[in-house]
């Protein structure tokens, strides 16, 4: 299925297992994908998501992003459209969590989690938000999370509020830029086995996450990357302002 033929989609965050996987899945289904991330590996990312999308008629390319440089995201963004051409896609897959009880986060740290979760993708909504509606199409896919509903059973209370106001962030963008043809929508993983998050885990917490999910099994980048490659895409035309569960029924239990 080639529905990204011609599209060009930037994955912020492409350095990590989710944000890997959107890649690989975007490319292999023929998009054009900027791959954004501080890290290196986004380089890695690039080359492998190149290698998905030739097949398909796709391609990939890495491209460094500092998403704390709130004008050099502005400048980053505004050079992926000088060199890539328009933006069909932002899929927004920055973020991370804290393992702390609340009496152990300080002020100092609760920003910080709301910088890296929200700012982040404030950041960049606001670098591409004008480009989108001149052209009176786009699709934004942020990231919240399992603890943006509910709590978050490994991260800490600033995580989970974090996530709830990606949730918040992304109903009110939905329905401000609508009529400019852009769709918002966000995604709310349970527990991924991410390289990340696979470091967190005890063996008893992981067992205790796979008893509570009745699909039996902890979720994988490529059970999210396929939601983010449905609502990135045009047959999510008429979807806007939701937040995808992709938790195995996690809350069922």
């Amino acid at each position: 299925m080639n529905r990204y033929t011609g599209r060009t989609v930037i994955v912020a965050g492409a350095g990590g297992g989710i944000g890997r996987a959107a890649c690989l899945r975007l490319a292999a289904e023929g998009a054009f994908v900027v791959c954004m991330d501080i890290s290196e590996t986004r380089d890695e990312t690039a080359e492998l998501a190149a290698g998905e999308g030739k097949p398909a008629g796709g391609g990939a390319c890495p491209v460094h992003l500092d998403i704390a440089d709130s004008q050099g995201v502005k400048e980053t963004m505004a050079a992926a459209i000088r060199d890539h051409g328009p933006i069909d896609a932002l899929v927004n897959c920055i973020g991370g969590g804290q393992p702390l009880a609340s009496m152990e986060i300080d002020e100092a740290a609760f920003d910080a989690m709301f910088e890296f979760n929200v700012k982040s993708v404030y950041r960049s909504c606001w670098a591409l938000l004008p480009h989108m509606s001149e052209r009176k199409s786009g699709k934004i896919v942020n990231f919240s999370s399992v603890a943006g509903r509910s709590a978050s059973v490994l991260q800490g209370a600033h995580y989970s509020s974090s996530k709830a106001a990606v949730i918040g962030l992304t109903r009110h963008l939905a329905r401000e830029f609508g009529p400019s043809g852009v769709n918002v929508n966000a995604i709310a993983p349970g527990v991924i086995a991410s390289p990340r998050i696979l470091a967190q885990m005890t063996p008893e917490q992981e067992a205790r996450a796979i008893a509570a999910t009745p699909l039996g099994r902890i979720g994988t980048p490529e059970d999210i990357a396929g939601v983010v490659a449905f609502l990135a895409s045009e047959d999510a035309r008429h979807i806007t302002g939701v937040t995808v569960d992709v938790n195995g029924g996690f809350f069922l239990s």
